[in-house]
């Protein structure tokens, strides 16, 4: 997840400046999101093909697909054709991420689930911190070319990195001894369990969350001339959060946790559109926001998940990020021909204080653990 997370965001300050610099009129919202379309549409299949051919074998499909991907980026003659290139990406992204969150939350104990998605969460986003610096170093002294090779270098480090991962995480007796009526709804899709509290909760309120996410790693380098160190800093500041929910995540209320987090990433929002000289301060209150969001509601869908169905069921969640990234990206572009880029992000900083409220009823409610015969 390090190396991955790395190379993926080598591109978050990159690509707009490689679109415009390439295709002045482009529309760098449609081209930067069309990656998430990509994650969005194919996240569904991801899940059935992680609980029928296993979490491995999909993981290693999504690394090699992106080997692949990395040359059609300047083989793209158009920006139609660019945003086509960003749609297998996000594809690609989808069935590595899935394939690895899923065979960690198979891998650990209940008990220490919350630990380690909040450990996992941390080493992404370590790996958020430092892609954005590499790749506006790459990119200022040799080219986009350079750019993707050093994405390429780190994809085949990922690789080698997976090799010693097994390929069947859960337990041969969780399905042996599935009844068989049971056996029969695990091969449907498990809306009885995405459409209730607490997965359908969480997942609107990751796609919410995502949503504003999109808008910054869009729009940002065109508002403000140092987005890397943003993206950088806030990075780092998330590290320190999800550290802190590995080590003492069991003993603070979820409800406070996911209506703070939202509520530091509107505000966060809306301090880059009012006062951006205090840039340090914004990073840190957005990186505590964006920080807690994942491993907590990433743990709460992990307990109301069955084990039969984990992978379908995580592929909904994630899907959240996927409709919020896109949303923030090609949802937004229209916007920016008609305000500024400051008065959007105001806007949307809003959204994200109102919905904390909301967030901090409705996570109130009790939170079970499904039955399963893990």
């Amino acid at each position: 997840m390090l190396v991955y997370f790395t190379q993926i965001t080598v591109l978050f300050p990159v690509l707009p400046l490689y679109v415009v610099e390439r295709w002045p009129e482009a529309p760098v919202g449609f081209v930067v999101g069309a990656m998430a379309a990509g994650l969005l549409c194919f996240r569904p299949l991801i899940g059935k093909l992680l609980d029928s051919w296993g979490r491995k074998p999909v993981l290693g499909l999504g690394l090699v697909m992106l080997l692949a991907i990395l040359p059609l980026y300047l083989w793209s003659p158009t920006p139609g054709w660019l945003m086509a290139v960003r749609v297998l990406h996000g594809i690609s992204q989808a069935a590595f991420a899935t394939a690895s969150q899923t065979m960690l939350v198979d891998l650990v104990p209940p008990h220490r689930r919350t630990a380690m998605l909040g450990y996992l969460a941390m080493s992404n986003t370590i790996g958020f911190s430092l892609g954005p610096l590499l790749g506006m170093l790459v990119w200022a002294q040799a080219g986009f070319g350079a750019v993707l090779l050093l994405m390429g270098g780190l994809t085949l480090l990922g690789l080698l990195l997976s090799l010693p991962l097994p390929w069947r995480t859960i337990p041969s007796g969780v399905l042996s001894n599935i009844p068989s009526g049971q056996a029969v709804a695990a091969d449907k899709f498990p809306w009885s369990v995405i459409l209730r509290f607490p997965v359908r909760d969480a997942t609107l309120l990751f796609f919410i969350g995502s949503f504003l996410h999109g808008a910054v790693v869009t729009f940002l380098p065109l508002l403000l001339p140092n987005a890397a160190l943003f993206y950088s800093l806030n990075a780092l500041v998330a590290v320190l959060v999800r550290f802190g929910l590995g080590r003492w995540g069991g003993q603070i209320a979820q409800r406070w946790v996911v209506s703070l987090g939202i509520f530091c990433s509107g505000t966060g929002l809306i301090g880059l559109s009012i006062a951006p000289q205090f840039l340090v301060l914004w990073s840190i209150i957005y990186g505590l926001g964006f920080g807690s969001l994942f491993p907590v509601l990433s743990a709460i869908v992990a307990a109301a998940a069955p084990g039969t169905a984990r992978g379908r069921v995580y592929s909904v969640f994630l899907a959240g990020f996927d409709g919020g990234m896109t949303l923030g990206g090609a949802g937004v572009q229209p916007l920016v021909q008609v305000m500024p880029l400051r008065t959007i992000f105001l806007l949307l900083g809003g959204v994200g204080c109102s919905v904390s409220l909301l967030a901090l009823r409705q996570f109130a409610q009790p939170i079970r653990a499904a039955k399963s015969p893990e």
